[in-house]
């Protein structure tokens, strides 16, 4: 069962967002920071009393949302000493705040991805 057409559908609530993808990598002259964005599409809605509870505890007093999308989301790779290369978290650019994915479920079977994501603070 595919519900990516329910996802994309502008009644369900489709709305466009960016996303950007920041890499870094290690070099002998030190760390290159590296940004990728992309333009996604995917139904976007406010977090609910049943989702926070997923959420770790030292995040459930901030503001999320959820999001349902084709695009393949992620909260990054991690730091490893060894490695040359690893990525942040997504941020979310939408309706003009950037939010952080915390919480990536890769429903690609079903052709979407749920994600959760909380408010970052601009500086």
């Amino acid at each position: 069962m595919d519900i990516t057409s329910a996802i994309l559908d502008p009644e369900m609530g489709c709305t466009a967002f960016t996303v950007e993808r920041i890499t870094y990598t290690r070099t002998r002259s030190g760390t290159g920071v590296h940004s990728r964005t992309a333009h996604a599409r995917g139904c976007i809605h406010p977090g609910t009393p049943e989702t926070i509870k997923l959420l770790p505890e030292e995040e459930r007093n901030e503001t999320f949302i959820v999001i349902y999308t084709d695009y393949p989301l992620s909260t990054g790779t991690p730091e490893n000493a060894g490695a040359v290369s690893f990525t942040a978290p997504d941020r979310i650019r939408w309706n003009n705040q950037t939010w952080r994915a915390i919480r990536v479920r890769d429903w690609q079977g079903f052709g979407y991805v749920q994600a959760l994501a909380v408010l970052m603070q601009e500086m």
